[in-house]
């Protein structure tokens, strides 16, 4: 059996009964007892106890209901542990023996019906969190689907059970492989206990607020990086090894070797230290200290959680780190590796530590923070500091149990990580004195240069760091930011509305400065040839916070720049700060704010890839709280609120507004440059910069203290602006174009619709699942052909016999083209490959649209160079809608194969057609545009036309076989392209398309009417070019385009993924 929990209302549903509109009213569900609406009696209820499970009595009853109306007799027999609600999180059914339908005595020619909850291949529809409306249909009046020359195993036929399962909301992705629950131990200690089931190893996170870098001596810099060393590194007393040995048995789950140690010597690895225990046993551990907490983490095999735990527990002991702290060597070994970790030499240490010169001394982020020999051995010695006596006081102060929390990832029951996680109740300091001294005066010392000129700092770069290209400088423009997200420690465990956080607002601030296509930043810098064309990150505008703290924040804003950027770096910057003020330059609309939060909801939490680590839980736990608005609530995304929350919507509109009103003040930024030395002698001059000529070790060129960087601080050239504004005004009088605000993106949905209902039906074969028009739909008997069994409730599509469809040829019919759909149960048998995605039904969509023709079969060479000029240019020509599509989760692909030209989308399937019309309708008109000459094709797509065409086999045994006059893509014009594109066209003769996922069968009739038409002056060519493809030959795994619809690439993406 498995533990249960309690379901929310469930909608009932008619029956589509010609004879009796009854229906099944599960709105009181407690107990184990049924009520039934009016259209049913209750005969008889039995309950008995008949055995016992994990120690729970296991209660069995059986009810007769009786339609009053039919006659119909319903035996149900149910079973559940004590209380039980009688629907249990771990069965498909209401605990019910599946059999019992045998022992229903119906009167003669009297439908049966029979409750169960829909369980699909993919994952269990039911979740706890989610309300469902169950129907159970008759068999006589819909058959069995069963046909006479179908092999079956046996000759008995099983009735017909079919069910619809309809959710009301979207479901909580892995809701159905992940169980919260979360306590407080008696010293204070929040605990978050995760049961995973897809887990592939254990993970554990325990984080401790206050204990961070901004908590530091100003005598000691570094004491709270060494204190988290010194606790990692913390000998453990011997525990008591009779327990823990009897335990390993109990769980049977290591090694004979490992289990029978002889009790009499004791357990050698007692007195070892953790980590080295641990990778012993097949885990790691490691910890981090962050301006305002320290985190430590491990992850190890399931068998050895157990052990790990309490292992794990007695570092934070008091009587561990004296243990520790008695031994002088233990602290200088640490103190060394503290050293040995600090970073002189990359770019991205140069550029931090540079940052934190530039705030007011007196402010903690300014402070040394990382540890040194210096902070943490020469200067105390000299000063006659007691390090050892230091950090026992620190261990004292600032980890205290209140203000902590643990989190515990394993595929064990709930019920056995608490009792594991018992020993964490006596450590750490439980003091409640504790005041936030590490987060205070925050907001009033933000930055030392509010006094000075406009100016911009160059930084040269190490030769050291191998990772830069010298071709490429990095501007980077910060801003101290001042949000507050709680009112204390308290606050964190009832958070009473949505916290909004700085890494939410700079993903919505990314959106508005990192967006592309006309009118947008990037499209000026690259325009001016100012930023890299064509790369998918280093010209994007990059924004990231280095130091990020309840009351101070940083954030970064990094653009990749070329050779003549940073000769024009002056204007570069005045193009940015014009590109913010133009953003704001007209109210930001509600509505735009909605469609960024539904951007991140798609990427970061509904097609997230998997669910958040032990380390993300416990860092957003000390942030958002637990519970309430904070982590562990099914169905609710802490780090980003719902778009259909309109407080919270208009909260984070205000928030955002403010925040682009302090980046659009010039004063208020630090702008620098990180450049290499061809860049700064060679390029540094520009049409208003002056070159620089003075080497960095003479004046004016300075040292920063921490790394020996060089650097040098010039004045940020007034003509920058002026000469921006020029090219500005030219690019608007002759091109179009001009900066612009952003505006609405017609593909972003700003309300999610739930999963669609999908019906399980029961047949001789098995169950098979598959999506209906609606929950009132039913399923008319079928018969089956050649092709698979064919559903004729208004004829839309066709499901697929396990046995026949690899072989199964696609017939197109009369009208030339068909419509196939993969039922939502088959996607692990046949479909398009997708990215990783959560296991719970999904609102994602895919269309492949498949032009029929042989003519890629006997491409020549010129003809196929000449076709993947068309596909390569079209995408260079569609860039707009592609990224525009990108925002909203939505890919395309296109490939020839030898049926033709296949056309391959996935999405949100709310706004998914929409983005295939549009693409449609751009491919058959792209030819013209090429004629006509709006369109030229760049010259980075010959190029790419010649790295593709070197890697293509089918291109070399051409060439190997044929003439090579006029293969090569420099020689072709767009002519020559436009017509061969044209060409395949009119000999493509049908189409199919093929359906998959949250689309109901007639969205994709009304897609294809809508396709054919687009395409209605092609694919009428002759029976000569037909071709009748296998299925699964056209669905091969898709190279989605863009690649920016990856969560890893689309800007912004990275600071509210879960997956981090």
């Amino acid at each position: 059996m498995c533990s249960c929990g309690s379901i929310g209302n469930a909608s009932a549903l008619p029956l589509p009964n010609e004879e009796a509109s009854t229906f099944l009213d599960h709105d009181e569900i407690e107990g184990g007892n049924i009520a039934m609406n009016d259209a049913f009696d209750v005969s008889s209820v039995t309950v008995s106890t008949s055995e016992y499970v994990d120690g729970f009595p296991l209660l069995s009853w059986a009810r007769t209901y009786s339609n009053r109306y039919t006659g119909t007799e319903v035996l149900l027999n149910d079973a559940a542990h004590g209380n039980c609600c009688g629907l249990c999180a771990n069965s498909s059914s209401f605990c019910a023996d599946q059999d019992s339908v045998d022992n229903i005595k119906p009167s003669q020619n009297v439908p049966i019906y029979s409750a169960s909850i829909l369980d699909t291949s993919r994952r269990r529809f039911v979740q706890l969190a989610s309300t469902f409306g169950v129907v159970a249909f008759p068999s006589r009046a819909h058959g069995t689907d069963y046909d006479s020359s179908f092999p079956i195993a046996s000759s008995s036929v099983s009735p017909n059970n079919n069910i619809i399962a309809v959710p009301t909301a979207p479901l909580s992705p892995f809701s159905s492989t992940r169980t919260y629950r979360n306590i407080v131990l008696s010293n204070g200690l929040q605990v978050v206990l995760v049961k995973d089931t897809q887990a592939q190893r254990s993970s554990v996170a325990l984080t401790v607020d206050g204990a961070g870098q901004f908590a530091d001596p100003k005598e000691l810099p570094g004491l709270a990086h060494l204190m988290e060393h010194i606790v990692l590194s913390s000998s453990r007393a011997k525990t008591k090894v009779i327990q823990r040995r009897a335990r390993k048995i109990w769980r049977n789950r290591l090694e004979n070797n490992r289990i029978d140690r002889d009790v009499n010597t004791g357990d050698k690895s007692d007195e070892q230290d953790f980590e080295d225990w641990l990778s012993d046993n097949d885990g790691d551990s490691n910890g981090f200290t962050a301006p305002g907490f320290v985190c430590f983490h491990f992850n190890s095999l399931h068998e050895c959680l157990p052990e790990a735990l309490e292992r794990f527990a007695q570092l934070f002991t008091l009587d561990a780190v004296e243990t520790t702290l008695e031994k002088p060597h233990v602290i200088t070994r640490e103190i060394g590796r503290v050293d040995a970790e600090l970073d002189r030499t990359s770019d991205a240490s140069r550029a931090f530590y540079f940052l934190k010169s530039n705030f007011d001394p007196e402010h903690p982020f300014s402070r040394f923070t990382a540890g040194s020999k210096e902070t943490l051995d020469t200067h105390p010695n000299e000063l006659g500091i007691d390090v050892a006596e230091n950090l026992l006081q620190f261990f004292r102060d600032r980890y205290v149990a209140s203000r902590a929390t643990l989190v515990v990832v394993g595929n064990d029951e709930l019920r056995a990580l608490d009792r594991w996680v018992s020993p964490f109740s006596s450590v750490m300091s439980q003091r409640s004195d504790l005041s936030d001294a590490s987060n205070r005066n925050l907001q009033s010392k933000l930055h030392a240069n509010k006094d000075r000129d406009l100016v911009q700092t160059i930084i040269l770069r190490s030769n050291d760091d191998a990772q830069v290209d010298e071709n490429i400088q990095t501007m980077a423009i910060e801003w101290p930011l001042a949000l507050v997200y709680s009112n204390g420690p308290q606050a964190r465990q009832t958070h009473s509305r949505h916290t909004i956080t700085a890494p939410a607002v700079g993903f919505l601030v990314s959106q508005i400065i990192s967006r592309r296509g006309p009118g947008s930043l990037r499209y000026f810098l690259e325009k001016f040839n100012w930023v890299p064309k064509g790369s998918l990150t280093k010209g994007v505008p990059r924004i990231s916070f280095p130091v990020d703290v309840n009351g101070f924040q940083v954030l970064r804003m990094e653009i990749g720049l070329t050779l003549d950027g940073f000769a024009n770096r002056s204007a570069v910057a005045a193009a940015v700060f014009e590109s913010i003020r133009t953003s704001i330059s007209q109210p930001l609309q509600l509505d735009l704010i909605k469609q960024y939060i539904s951007t991140a909801w798609v990427h970061g939490y509904l097609f997230s890839p998997r669910p958040p680590d032990a380390v993300s839980l416990a860092v957003d736990a000390l942030r958002f709280g637990v519970g309430g608005t904070g982590i562990c609530v099914q169905g609710y995304w802490h780090i980003m609120p719902s778009p259909e929350d309109s407080e919270g919507t208009e909260t984070m509109r205000r928030i955002v507004s403010d925040t682009l009103t302090k980046m659009s003040v010039e004063e208020n930024a630090i702008v620098s440059y990180r450049a290499s030395p061809k860049a700064i002698f060679k390029f540094s001059q520009g049409i208003v910069d002056q070159k620089i000529s003075t080497p960095p070790v003479f004046s004016p060129w300075k040292v920063e203290p921490v790394t020996s960087a060089r650097y040098l601080v010039e004045s940020r050239m007034n003509g920058g602006a002026s000469y921006f504004n020029s090219l500005a005004w030219f690019a608007a009088k002759f091109d179009g174009d001009e900066l612009t605000p952003p505006f609405l993106n017609p593909l972003i949905p700003t309300k999610f619709r739930p999963p669609r209902p999908v019906i399980q039906r029961q047949g001789a074969w098995g169950v098979r699942s598959f999506f209906l028009d609606d929950a009132n739909a039913y399923d008319e008997p079928t018969q089956k052909n050649r092709s698979g069994w064919r559903l004729t409730n208004a004829g839309l599509w066709r499901e697929y016999q396990t046995t026949d469809f690899p072989s199964d040829s696609v017939d197109v019919d009369r009208s030339n083209w068909s419509m196939w759909q993969i039922p939502p149960g088959y996607s692990q048998l046949i479909g398009l490959p997708l990215p990783a995605r959560p296991p719970e039904p999904s609102i994602e969509g895919v269309y492949v649209i498949q032009l029929l023709s042989s003519l890629p079969s006997s491409f020549t060479l010129r003809q196929l160079m000449l076709s993947n000029l068309w596909l390569l240019s079209f995408d260079e020509d569609i860039l707009d809608l592609s990224e525009l599509g990108a925002a909203a989760g939505i890919a395309y692909e296109t490939s020839f194969n030898s049926s033709g030209l296949r056309l391959s989308f996935r999405g949100v399937s709310q706004t998914l057609p929409s983005y295939v019309r549009r693409f449609c309708r751009r491919l058959v008109q792209y030819h013209l545009r090429l004629l006509d000459g709006t369109f030229k094709i760049p010259d980075s797509v010959y190029q790419k036309a010649v790295m593709d065409a070197s890697r293509s086999s089918k291109i070399n045994r051409l060439m190997k076989a044929g003439n090579n006059v006029g293969s090569n893509p420099s020689q072709i014009s767009e002519q020559q392209v436009a017509n061969q594109g044209s060409f395949f066209l009119e000999c493509t003769a049908g189409g199919v398309l093929i359906t998959q996922g949250d689309i109901l069968p007639n969205e994709g009739k009304k897609l294809m009417e809508e396709i054919r038409y687009i395409f209605r002056d092609y694919t009428r060519a002759s029976n000569h070019f037909g071709t009748n493809p296998v299925l699964r030959d056209l669905l091969y795994r898709p190279y989605w385009r863009p690649r920016d619809s990856s969560p890893c690439l689309l800007p912004g993406i990275a600071l509210i993924s879960d997956g981090k």
